[in-house]
């Protein structure tokens, strides 16, 4: 519905971005990785893998940036070094 909101304003000439893009994450606390980071905040990996369920949040909705997919890629493979030690 905010989307053919959007395409009407711009087809009247308004700026679409006078709104703003704030985002809200929405996480399903039944998900095991997020009872893992709740369980675990003193770990020092919980915020790379809060990076990381992020960008997989935003990946759902949208490319990264190409910063943003660097570092995206680079976490994934510390993250699989994690694994395979």
């Amino acid at each position: 519905r905010m989307q053919d909101m959007m395409k009407m304003y711009g087809m009247y000439g308004m700026d679409p971005s006078m709104f703003g893009t704030q985002e809200t994450l929405v996480l399903n606390a039944n998900n095991e990785l997020v009872q893992y980071i709740f369980s675990h905040q003193d770990s020092d990996r919980i915020p790379m893998f809060c990076q990381q369920l992020y960008d997989l949040a935003l990946l759902s909705h949208k490319p990264l940036n190409p910063d943003e997919m660097t570092k995206f890629i680079a976490r994934s493979n510390e993250i699989m070094m994690l694994l395979a030690k």
